[in-house]
């Protein structure tokens, strides 16, 4: 019996591998905003999550349906051509512009209805769905949006439990991910371009959040970050951040954080700074000529 005790106690203590709930041959409906439809960029959440499937052994086929500006209201009203698709998981991603888009978004009562029909519509139509709480409107985490979105991700916490649906806390992740600082991201820029829309940071730690609620081991996606942050990734840096024409990756952005810290600039002030010290320098070289 002691044997037996022992024995009992010490598999309590090995941790269980997770079985992912994707399968081979299956489709992902990536649902959302312009957060998610930014996100199917080579650097982008969609495409590190299908990256991290695809490493795994899983081939899975994927829908990117995020759309610019999009609530919950407007992603009710295209779910079922979405869902027409046949998507067999739809991960779904909603709720900073709800929040953001202040009269013309939706309270929260208007969401908890909304997301409630989406989440049986899905049900009806055979796809497993994949919560995903919102991003934070802003990286100030006490500002008026963050706090309104607090009762947004309450709801979906909720819900999730309640309906027992996989719920990918992303809001959480990011409010402590932006509380112990983010690599060499800039002060107010940790995870987003525009305090807003996700760069490298942003777009790896939620692929990271959304892996992990998809059953893959939290260090086994982490083992992938540096392969991913060689990735070109959107960077605020001479470029428009909705149409970004030229991109560096997470690496080459800390290459020059670290050279703009020590001339005590911002990133954005050293690129310009050295393209003109370039100018200069030429110019200099043809008057002596």
């Amino acid at each position: 019996m002691k044997n037996i005790l022992l024995f009992v106690l010490a598999m309590s203590s090995i941790p269980l591998l997770a079985i992912p709930i994707v399968k081979n041959g299956e489709t992902i409906a990536f649902v959302g905003d312009s957060i998610t439809q930014f996100g199917d960029r080579p650097d982008g959440y969609v495409q590190l999550v299908m990256d991290g499937l695809k490493r795994v052994g899983i081939h899975a086929k994927y829908i990117p349906a995020g759309v610019g500006g999009d609530r919950s209201n407007s992603i009710l009203t295209r779910i079922d051509r979405i869902l027409m698709q046949k998507p067999d998981i739809v991960i779904l991603k909603c709720g900073t512009n709800d929040v953001g888009w202040g009269a013309k978004g939706c309270t929260l009562e208007e969401y908890k209805d909304n997301m409630g029909k989406i989440i049986d519509k899905c049900n009806k139509a055979g796809a497993r769905i994949v919560l995903v709480t919102p991003s934070m409107h802003t990286e100030h985490a006490p500002s008026e949006n963050n706090k309104s979105l607090i009762g947004y991700c309450d709801f979906l916490r909720n819900e999730a439990a309640k309906r027992k649906i996989p719920l990918a806390d992303w809001n959480r992740r990011m409010h402590e991910q932006l509380e112990k600082g983010c690599n060499y991201g800039e002060p107010g820029l940790l995870l987003t371009i525009d305090h807003l829309h996700l760069n490298g940071y942003g777009n790896r730690y939620l692929a990271q959040t959304v892996l992990e609620t998809l059953g893959i081991p939290a260090e086994t996606v982490k083992s992938w970050e540096k392969d991913w942050d060689n990735i070109p990734s959107m960077a605020p840096i001479l470029n428009a951040w909705h149409d970004p024409k030229y991109k560096i990756s997470i690496r080459d952005y800390e290459v020059l954080y670290r050279i703009a810290k020590a001339r005590n600039e911002s990133v954005e002030e050293l690129v310009k700074n050295l393209v003109a010290e370039r100018i200069a320098k030429e110019k200099g070289k043809k008057e002596k000529q």
